[in-house]
Formats: C-alpha cells, sequence, structure tokens
C-alpha cells in the first residue's frame, strides 16, 4: 500500500515547526523567509485577497473566505481552520478542528492531529488524521489516499476518494498521547448485550467480523513496525554524531582505548562481560538498598518531627540506583566508539584507501556496526539486537576498563623492550672494564 501521504504530512508538520522557537520568543506576527507566523492572534483574509509564503498561526484561528488564497503552506495549532478559498501548497492543522468548504482547494497534503476534519472541498493530495474523525461530505473529492490513524473515517454518498482508504488504522500506547486516544464507549455497547437472544439473524453478522480482527492486528503490527524503523534511525544518526563528537572532543582517551582492543582483544573481550555480569550484581544490591532507604524514610514519616527528613529520604533513594547504570552506559559508548576506530581501519586497510585520520575511521567504522545494529532491532529487538550490541561492546567495554576510561595506557600495549640482563659469570668478568662499541676496535 502507498503510505506516502501520511509521512510527507508529517514531514511538513516538522518543516513547519522549525521557526516555531523563533516565533515564540518575539512575540505574534514574527516575518520570516518565504512566510510568517503568527502568535496569539487570529488571521482572516479577505475575499480576493493573496498571502504570499507560508502561513503558521500558533494559538489562534484561521478564516479563509471564497476568493482568499495563501500561495504557500499553511500551519495551524491550538485553533480552527475554517477554509473556504485555495491553499497552493500542504495544510497541517494540530490540536484544532479542519472545515474545508465545497468551494476549496488544497492543492497538496491535509493532515489533522487531535481534532476533526470536515472536508466538502477538493484536495489534491493525501488527506490523514490521527487521534480525530473524518466526515467526507458529497462533494469532497480527495485525489490521493485516505488515511486514518486512531480515529474514525465517514464517507457520505458521492464522496470520490481516488486513492486508497486505510481506515482506524490503531497506533501503539504512546504514554504522552494515551489521553488523545478515541477509545470506544463501552457504554454504547451494553444495549446491544439484552437484544443477541432475541434476533436469530445476528449469528450471520459476526461471520464478516473474523477478516476485521484480522486486519486491525495487521494494522497494529505494521505500526509497530514503522515505529521502530523510524525509532531505529532517528538513533543511530544520533548514536553517529555522539561518536563523532566524541573522538573529536576527547581524541586522546579514544586512542587509548582503541589501541588497548588491539592490543589485547581477548582479555578485553572478557574482561567486558565480566563487567556486565558485575554490573547487575551491584544494580541488585542497589536496589536491596533502595528499599531499605525506602522502609527507613517510611518509619521516619511516622512520626512528627522527622517527616521532612522521611520524605527526603524517599526521593533521594532512586538515586541509588542511578550510578551503576550510568557508568556502564558510558564506558559501552566509549567503548563502542573506540572499537568502530578499529574496525574503520580495518575497513580502509581492506579497501587500499591508503591512511585515514582517526575520525575518518570512527566514522567509517560506526557506519559499519551501528546499522547492523538498528537491523537487528527492527527486526527482533530481544533474541537479536540485544545479545549483539553486548557482545559487541564488550570488548570495548574492557578495553575501557583497562585504561581506566582511556586516562591511562593500556597495560599489555606494545611498549620500549626492557634491557637484556647478562648472566652473573660474564657481569664478573665485565666488572671494571670500560664500555667499547660493538663496532669499534680496542
Amino acid at each position: 500500500m502507498r503510505k506516502k501521504g501520511l509521512w510527507l504530512s508529517l514531514l511538513v508538520c516538522l518543516l513547519l515547526l522549525l521557526p516555531a522557537s523563533v516565533a515564540l520568543a518575539d512575540g505574534p506576527g514574527i516575518s520570516m523567509e518565504g512566510g510568517q507566523i503568527y502568535v496569539d492572534e487570529d488571521v482572516q483574509l479577505e475575499p480576493g485577497e493573496t498571502f504570499e509564503g507560508d502561513l503558521g498561526i500558533f494559538n489562534g484561528d484561521l478564516t479563509m473566505p471564497q476568493g482568499s488564497m495563501v500561495n504557500g503552506d499553511v500551519f495551524l495549532t491550538n485553533g480552527s481552520a475554517e477554509i473556504a478559498g485555495e491553499v497552493r501548497g500542504s495544510l497541517a492543522v494540530v490540536r484544532g478542528d479542519l472545515q474545508l468548504a465545497e468551494n476549496a482547494e488544497v492543492r497538496n497534503d491535509v493532515f489533522v492531529m487531535s481534532g476533526n476534519q470536515e472536508i466538502a472541498g477538493r484536495v489534491a493530495g493525501d488527506l490523514s488524521v490521527m487521534f480525530g474523525e473524518v466526515v467526507l461530505k458529497p462533494t469532497a473529492v480527495v485525489e490521493g489516499d485516505v488515511v486514518v490513524l486512531s480515529g474514525t473515517l465517514e464517507r457520505e454518498t458521492g464522496a470520490q476518494v481516488l486513492g486508497e482508504e486505510l481506515r482506524e488504522i490503531p497506533l501503539p500506547q504512546f504514554p504522552l498521547l494515551r489521553e488523545q486516544l478515541n477509545l470506544p464507549d463501552v457504554r454504547d455497547l451494553t444495549p446491544v448485550q439484552p437484544q443477541m437472544p432475541r434476533i436469530q439473524p445476528t449469528v450471520p453478522r459476526i461471520e464478516p467480523m473474523v477478516p476485521r480482527v484480522h486486519a486491525e492486528a495487521t494494522s497494529s503490527s505494521f505500526g509497530q513496525f514503522v515505529g521502530r524503523v523510524l525509532l531505529a534511525g532517528f538513533m543511530s544518526l544520533i548514536f553517529v554524531a555522539l561518536g563523532l563528537f566524541i573522538v573529536i572532543v576527547w581524541p586522546r582517551p579514544t586512542q587509548r582505548v582503541a589501541e588497548c582492543v588491539r592490543a589485547m582483544p581477548v582479555q578485553s573481550f572478557l574482561l567486558g562481560l565480566l563487567s556486565f555480569l558485575i554490573a547487575a550484581v551491584l544494580e541488585a544490591f542497589a536496589a536491596v538498598a533502595m528499599i531499605v532507604i525506602i522502609l527507613i524514610g517510611a518509619a521516619l514519616i511516622g512520626t512528627v518531627i522527622l517527616i521532612p527528613v522521611g520524605l527526603l529520604l524517599i526521593l533521594l533513594s532512586v538515586l541509588v540506583l542511578l550510578p551503576v547504570p550510568l557508568a556502564l552506559v558510558g564506558a559501552m559508548v566509549l567503548g563502542w566508539v573506540a572499537l568502530a576506530e578499529v574496525v574503520g581501519r580495518a575497513a580502509v586497510k581492506l579497501l587500499k584507501a591508503g591512511y585515514v585520520r582517526p575520525l575518518g575511521a570512527t566514522f567509517v567504522g560506526l557506519l559499519i556496526t551501528v546499522p547492523i545494529a538498528a537491523i537487528l532491532w527492527v527486526a527482533k529487538p530481544v533474541c537479536c539486537a540485544w545479545p549483539f550490541i553486548i557482545l559487541l561492546t564488550s570488548m570495548g567495554l574492557g578495553a575501557v576498563f583497562h585504561t581506566r576510561f582511556g586516562r591511562q595506557s593500556c597495560s599489555q600495549a606494545k611498549g620500549t623492550a626492557e634491557p637484556e640482563l647478562l648472566p652473573a659469570a660474564a657481569m664478573d668478568e665485565e666488572a671494571g672494564q670500560p664500555d667499547v662499541p660493538a663496532s669499534g676496535k680496542a
């Protein structure tokens, strides 16, 4: 199925949100290159008026009568949009309602989040809604796809959809958006129960619901898969940028850890696995200590004078769990970056590309290791991604602890050879004799 409409609409929202911080900082009516942003202000165009550029409205309503036009994209949040004119771009409404009149036209995609749509005009692109409802009037024409995520679609007779219809696709239960989900009202379903035994033809009505349940399960799996792909791609970019930042800011510690990985890979790998085990044991003891602190704080709350002390202990008890994970995560990141430098140099040497600086080698190594972990995480997060990450980071983790987080050289790295000691008899014979170069003559 073609899903480009939803993602193009989301991309429009993100692009239009980029100058939002500047607008909110400076006040209403902020001019920007290619358009204007209004904050805490309603915008109403006159019939026949043309607005040139992109139009952004924060905490305000938009009214476009017939004959008006916006020659660009339109973004609106915390307000409603009543459009009877023409938008020669994309239209995005976040936390607001949209009414598209019969003579209205949007030349590109339409996206509404946490709001309702009433479409009676023409949409040249895709129509998408998230956490809301869509009503297609008889005069509505949608030339692209109609995508509904955690919402409902009502298509009246005469409404035209030239693309595909994706109805009521459920999304994962995100904690920040849980209140936005349109859940069915259980009270609406209770009157159906006493009617079941009275009406005999209700049995065949249950049969068409079987493929619908399968479709909902397929849609839910697809939504989770798309969410994992987007999250994996975003986290991969963040990690690559973080690795390059570490090499630029701390080049010598990273180089020491990389040298330790090359000098003693087996010892570093075994020490890394042992570090994971020790960290798990220490975290278990920290959890027990946290429980003890909470019990002590609860006992102090039972008194009158020591109530503030007990509350403070309970609030600070969570800090007991933080040191071990923070140290472990920091060591894993530093070890991964150092190992990426080693892998990058090996890849460059294999390709016979010549000399490469540590930053370039690290970048090549991150481009090799990070996508593998991301692909495994998308495919099987538990059984494939985490074991691979643990095995991959164990070698670098052990080298990090060998070098004390890169503060000193590896204990078994190649260094200067110690002078050879002569036997005791030879030392007695040479005692008192002057040093003569090997190539010289007496």
